[in-house]
């Protein structure tokens, strides 16, 4: 590991002088272009650069001791920063929208050219990295683009030598490259950002913009909410966490102390809460490895349209170069990798759900090129997970409140932790009333209610001895935070249906009417209803959720029981803004993609309640993985959630025909579960 971070080290000092020369001849130089717009976008690409500049020695100066920068300046310069980037007012105009690009250059050469602006928006973070080599390499290629503008014309754009030029720097010492982001994630010698959470004095906003991230007002007010959260309420939490982290282990049969490192991501504004964790961590003997805390998107749209910007360059010879270098990294990494426990994930909810615009301009690949992606996501996560042992690791994740939830803020949150900390055990004897029924059945038949078109019969495995083998888990409070679940990976063959959810909210894109249907566990047609156009919504769903497949099995069935996260979600009116993680546990939800025990199918599982082997950890897609371990997973796993109130019935069906009801016009009715129905009754009786 030293090694590695002494090569890093050589390579990228190595371009420092020469980032610190181009960077002031930048600074300094004079566009003259004839061509107004061109000249206009590399003006746009100066400014960027110059203004990134500005910013470097605050977020290279030492944390724990007060700058020069004021709160009120680096808003201010924040705000220059992403200045033509304003989704509703600059955006149309902004030389990073694809669209714009095409009006201005034409479509090959305004893609490559805003493929280019996307890069030059790296430069703030590639500071922060002290990456001095790419970032050379970045100002030679502004240089290089200023040289073509000059003999630049609508007429003659010369467009193989604009090409050349940036795709040369994207491949430019790729091996290097590859190893610093590998490195940057997961070593334990990268610790920017443990030393802003460590050390930075939090009641000093400013701090906030070290990240080189987008910091919003929600995030301000989040930290200005945590800065007056009890202490004790706020270690009580941080416990919590990490006990639910350690019982990950300890139900799955493993142990975290072989592990000397554990990955911690947080929101930006809750640093106090990560100080904690980290203290908390430490006494297990875990050393937090933390990733750039997560904030919030300026511009979802311009996220949304640059998503697939790797069409420009992503072709063979580009996979040729890159395969090898993430390779090399990840060997690089190895030992590091096989020390790390898994994450502790804080993630927040409550943003306004963003439906994107159909940009027709946006960044697309072909179906050539996800043929390409479908192969080479297949051979990346190979090698990583040769060197990344799944079964020795666990993680936890837990959801908290934004402020952006809006006035009701507090109470949320406050009722929030009361859902996240509801008593596990309790809730496990209930679920295992449910297991019980369940694993009697062949089938399990799900039907929506009223407009609702679920209707979807779910095929299970078969227990060759029910006394000591079981279909389902039963899910605590532990890796997913709250309790509240049962699931198993169901038989693809035999599993046909029909899965219609009225609005759902998916990798932070809300779906309207999503609508798949199953045939033997594969989708095999799709629609919603979130474009005028059947075609567009189809492609929606396509680049959003099958990408880059062209089907995915069902690879998770299960049964959510938190009742009182749903009362939560009903109180509040915020049954739309809630994360999966949430959603989940408010009914059966159906995950598309690989099983929750992707790459850990040959490792025994048992369920912790009844001590049972789970046999279902498999399907006949990832049981191609001793013989075709390149298509035995999708690398996705996303959960599709059917809440209470559009559920008419979850019926177990047995081999001989016998039915028995799991809930029933929106009720739980199997013995033993009345207490789950209290905070329905409550609700109905609101009503």
């Amino acid at each position: 590991m030293t090694d590695v971070k002494k090569t890093l080290q050589t390579w990228s000092l190595a371009g420092k002088a020469d980032w610190s020369k181009t960077f002031k001849l930048i600074q300094k130089l004079r566009i003259e272009t004839r061509n107004p717009t061109l000249r206009e976008y590399l003006i746009t690409l100066q400014s960027i650069i110059i203004k990134a500049g500005e910013l470097a020695p605050f977020v290279s100066s030492d944390v724990s001791k007060k700058g020069k920068f004021s709160l009120a300046k680096l808003q201010n310069m924040q705000k220059a920063y992403y200045a033509d980037l304003a989704p509703e007012l600059t955006y149309n105009k902004s030389f990073g929208n694809p669209s714009y690009a095409k009006d201005c250059f034409g479509a090959e050469l305004g893609k490559l050219l805003c493929l280019a602006y996307a890069r030059f928006r790296d430069y703030l973070t590639l500071i922060i990295m002290q990456r001095y080599t790419t970032l050379a390499q970045l100002n030679q290629l502004f240089l290089d683009l200023v040289k073509l503008s000059e003999g630049y014309s609508k007429t003659k754009q010369n467009l193989p030598k604009w090409e050349k030029a940036i795709r040369q720097y994207m491949l430019k010492e790729i091996n290097q490259r590859h190893l610093f982001s590998i490195y940057w994630r997961y070593s334990p010698q990268q610790d920017y950002y443990k030393n802003i959470i460590l050390k930075a004095d939090l009641a000093d906003l400013s701090y906030l913009y070290r990240y080189g991230t987008y910091i919003s007002k929600h995030v301000l007010d989040m930290a200005k909410f945590m800065a007056k959260y009890p202490e004790k309420d706020m270690q009580m939490l941080s416990r919590y966490i990490v006990k639910c982290y350690v019982d990950g282990f300890v139900r799955g049969n493993r142990s975290y102390k072989i592990k000397k490192y554990a990955m911690l991501i947080i929101p930006a504004g809750m640093e106090r809460l990560g100080r904690l964790v980290i203290k908390e961590l430490k006494k297990l003997g875990l050393d937090a490895v933390v990733q750039q805390p997560l904030t919030e998107s300026y511009n979802k749209q311009y996220d949304y349209d640059h998503r697939f910007n790797m069409s420009v360059y992503y072709d063979q010879a580009y996979v040729d170069k890159m395969l090898p270098a993430h390779k090399k990294a990840v060997e690089a990494m190895s030992k590091v990798f096989k020390l790390h426990a898994g994450p502790v994930y804080v993630e927040l909810f409550g943003e306004v759900p963003f439906t994107p615009k159909d940009n027709p301009a946006a960044f697309k690949l072909s179906g050539e090129q996800m043929q390409l992606l479908r192969l080479t996501s297949g051979q990346t996560s190979q090698i990583f997970y040769q060197h990344y042992k799944r079964e020795e690791s666990s993680f936890c994740i837990i959801a908290f409140p934004s402020p952006e939830i809006g006035g009701k803020f507090r109470q949320i949150f406050a009722d929030t932790v009361k859902v996240n900390m509801l008593d596990s055990m309790r809730y496990a004897a209930i679920q295992q009333k449910i297991i019980d029924v369940l694993d009697k059945a062949e089938y399990v038949h799900v039907k929506g209610k009223g407009a609702n078109q679920t209707d979807i019969k779910v095929k299970l495995h078969t227990l060759k001895n029910p006394k000591k083998e079981t279909n389902f888990e039963n899910c605590v409070a532990d890796v997913n935070i709250p309790v509240g679940e049962v699931f198993t990976s169901p038989l693809l063959k035999g599993t046909n249906g029909t899965l219609h959810v009225k609005d759902i909210y998916l990798s932070n894109l809300r779906f309207h009417n999503l609508k798949i249907t199953f045939k033997d566990g594969y989708i095999s047609d799709y629609d919603c209803t979130n474009f005028k156009s059947k075609a567009a919504n189809k492609k929606f769903i396509e680049e959003n959720l099958l990408m880059p497949h062209k089907t995915l099995p069902i690879g998770e069935f299960a049964i959510g029981t938190n009742t009182a996260a749903y009362q939560m979600a009903l109180k509040y009116d915020i049954l739309s803004l809630l994360p999966i993680l949430i959603i989940e546990k408010m009914g059966p939800h159906f995950a598309v993609g690989d099983t929750c025990y992707t790459r850990e199918e040959d490792v025994d599982h048992f369920n912790f309640y009844d001590g049972k082997k789970i046999i279902a950890v498999e399907n006949e897609k990832t049981a191609l993985r001793k013989k075709d371990p390149m298509n035995a997973y999708t690398q996705v796993h996303t959960d599709i959630t059917l809440p209470y109130e559009m559920l008419k019935s979850i019926t177990a069906i047995r081999k001989d025909g016998a039915t028995a009801h799991i809930i029933q016009d929106g009720m739980f009715v199997v013995p033993g579960t009345e207490e789950l129905n209290i905070p329905l009754k409550k609700l109905k009786g609101k009503k």
